[in-house]
């Protein structure tokens, strides 16, 4: 079976710098693979074991993005395919066309597995725009996956309930956080993952000019908080009856 996992080289939110403004400093910033991407490329691995066949890795992103594309292949991934793009350029229609236009040209894949979200946007709707371009079908949100050479069972996490549905293969699934733990790579791992072939390609050589631009950001800022900074002193009872006489004056609760 052939597998193709998407990952994202995302914005590292726990060193991300803000202006004074609150705007984020996206220039520059560190990067990591988004910490949910790991969650599935962990599933193409599982679904490989069970299964047998390929898993390949494709990411999308300037030169920095091959860095999350080499710890794919450290986790075991067979071969990468990097798409080369702006990283100011892309957006959830830009991403899902390029990735879908780079797994047409890297072959026929039967899965195609995806993060939940990304862990600096978290929009979610890069695998269903996949999966609508190549006319796959699509199961989202799985925790627990069962594949055939024809079908995928998946288990689906929903806000309030949990739904188990079935979906003849090619199929592009969406994993959430809690469906495993994700391997870490062992030292000669990381060095044998070098050496394992990755195909660039340029986002220009698999979009025609236009058409995917179709999303633009007006601004972003980070959501500032102002903290009262009280401090409640005494015993535990006291400081206990000053929090709930706190909290009753600013209307939390009414008893």
């Amino acid at each position: 079976m052939n597998v193709a996992v998407c990952v994202k080289h995302a914005v590292d939110e726990g060193e991300l710098r803000f202006d004074p403004a609150g705007r984020p400093l996206i220039e520059g910033a560190a990067g990591k693979m988004g910490a949910f991407d790991k969650n599935a490329v962990e599933a193409a691995l599982r679904v490989r074991s069970e299964v047998g066949g390929e898993v390949v890795g494709v990411t999308v992103g300037g030169a920095d993005a091959r860095k999350s594309l080499k710890e794919a292949l450290a986790m075991g991934a067979d071969r990468g395919v990097h798409v080369l793009d702006e990283p100011h350029l892309l957006n959830p229609s830009r991403t899902s066309a390029l990735l879908a236009a780079s797994l047409r040209e890297a072959g026929q894949f039967d899965l195609v597995l995806c993060a939940e979200g990304s862990s600096d946007t978290y929009s979610g709707l890069v695998p269903p725009m996949v999966a609508e371009r190549l006319g796959y079908a699509y199961v989202g949100y799985a925790r627990k996956l069962g594949v055939t050479a024809s079908e995928v069972r998946a288990e689906r996490s929903l806000e309030e309930s949990i739904e188990s549905v079935a979906s003849p293969l090619p199929a592009v699934i969406s994993v959430v956080s809690e469906a495993n733990e994700p391997r870490y790579p062992t030292l000669i791992q990381i060095m044998q993952a070098s050496k394992k072939p990755v195909a660039e390609v340029r986002a220009q050589d698999l979009l025609s000019a236009g058409g995917t631009h179709s999303v633009t950001i007006g601004s972003m800022f980070a959501h500032s908080t102002d903290r009262k900074r009280i401090f409640l002193e005494g015993t535990t009872d006291e400081a206990a009856a000053k929090l709930v006489d706190a909290l009753r004056k600013e209307g939390v609760i009414s008893v």
